[in-house]
């Protein structure tokens, strides 16, 4: 991001010799691979000690069952997770 910026206001200072903009806004969206809002009400997301630790797809799984997840979207989750880590993620 600090490149984007820079590289902006160093053209923006060749070509017109004034300031793009005063002010750079940062937000928290992290969107998945698929590009939707990562959500633990859409079940998109993955816990980071799970990362570290690892997890079956077992438990994966039943991590989704525990939430508050409509039966569709736990399905739609489950598959995601089927696709993305047929093994689980491993420690």
């Amino acid at each position: 991001l600090f490149f984007w910026v820079a590289r902006m206001v160093m053209m923006s200072f060749a070509l017109t010799d004034r300031l793009p903009f005063k002010e750079v806004y940062l937000h928290a969206l992290v969107c998945d691979k698929d590009g939707r809002k990562m959500s633990k009400s859409l079940g998109n997301v993955i816990d980071p000690l799970d990362i570290i630790s690892g997890i079956s797809l077992e438990d994966m799984g039943a991590k989704l069952e525990s939430g508050n997840l409509h039966k569709s979207e736990i399905r739609r989750a489950r598959q995601a997770q089927r696709k993305q880590f047929p093994k689980g993620i491993p420690e």
